[in-house]
């Protein structure tokens, strides 16, 4: 992916995209990987949720992503509707490390599927793929598949995966759009 070009007659599109999952599973951490390209251990949890566009182009398209990154903690289980409301696309983050946050998503996935009330990309990320995994790969394959979602593993940490993580979702957005 490339940086936005606005100067450009090509077609641009605006998405919403919130990346959901249980607390400490590295959603920060892969938004800011992506963002700014680089990793701090030193993070803190997300308190409600944060906030951040990347602009970027994808196969002479421009596409604005709106990326929302939804704390995953019990006490904020009320705001996630509100902060679903409107998504076009989702990535349902899990650690690779805990397998009980991968038996967290199937919940998660139901909650914003009936709060967005239509059919949209959702890909589930199995983070943290540079530590010693605690989940197989084809456990969470057959989850995704399950529930109608792409996956992929990244590392937030190394940078594995997550460009190219946000690059799969930038593609099934707009090519349902263009449907």
């Amino acid at each position: 992916m490339k940086s936005l070009d606005t100067s450009s007659d090509k077609s641009s599109f605006k998405f919403k995209v919130c990346l959901f999952g249980p607390g400490n599973v590295g959603k920060t951490s892969l938004l800011i990987r992506y963002i700014k390209d680089y990793f701090t251990s030193d993070l803190k949890q997300t308190i409600g949720s944060n906030f951040l566009i990347k602009d970027v182009e994808i196969d002479q398209t421009n596409v604005r992503l709106l990326l929302w990154d939804i704390g995953g903690q019990d006490q904020f289980a009320k705001l996630r509707t509100i902060y679903f409301k409107g998504s076009n696309a989702a990535f349902g983050v899990f650690d690779l490390t805990s397998p009980q946050s991968l038996l967290k998503l199937p919940g998660w996935i139901s909650s914003i599927k009936k709060t967005v009330k239509k059919s949209i990309p959702i890909l589930i990320v199995g983070n943290k793929n540079d530590l010693e995994r605690q989940i197989e790969r084809s456990e969470a394959e057959d989850l995704a598949k399950r529930l109608n979602c792409e996956y992929l593993e990244t590392s937030a940490k190394t940078g594995e995966n997550v460009e190219i993580a946000f690059e799969k979702l930038a593609r099934a957005l707009i090519s349902s759009t263009v449907r």
